[in-house]
């Protein structure tokens, strides 16, 4: 359990951070103004979102469905594209605002290559630990 949220807290502060990252290069894209500090709030939380939702789709759809590893890859790959995409739909359909391509298309690109090899160094990293585990529980039983 104690292990579950440590990772849980890692996942997030990484998340968060490439949240954070997205932000930083759409405002040098655009050009940093007063409302600099509040975007980057806002892509920091995104990113946590994003990649706590990423993790649990990817758990689900590996681990207790038992889907190949590669569905379970194209799943975080939508669920980064679709939330990473919420803003700019915001801002078009709600405040009425142009969407700027270069930005979404900055954004997506972005969110796609850090969240999914951030994905990817994870699967990597349980799968190292999971062997480790098998190892010990083989030893284990070899000894009884």
């Amino acid at each position: 359990m104690k292990q579950n949220i440590k990772d849980f807290l890692i996942n997030l502060i990484i998340s968060m951070c490439i949240g954070l990252l997205i932000g930083i290069i759409q405002v040098i894209l655009i050009n940093i103004d007063s409302e600099a500090v509040n975007e980057l709030i806002l892509f920091s939380i995104i990113g946590g979102v994003i990649g706590t939702i990423s993790r649990f789709i990817f758990i689900y759809t590996v681990e207790i469905k038992q889907w190949d590893v590669v569905v379970g890859f194209i799943s975080v790959f939508l669920v980064i594209g679709v939330i990473s995409s919420i803003p700019s739909a915001y801002d078009y359909y709600i405040e009425r605002d142009s969407i700027l391509l270069i930005k979404l298309i900055s954004i997506l690109i972005t969110a796609e290559l850090l969240g999914l090899s951030f994905c990817y160094y994870s699967y990597k990293r349980y799968l190292a630990f999971n062997s480790k585990l098998m190892n010990k529980k083989r030893q284990l039983i070899r000894k009884n």
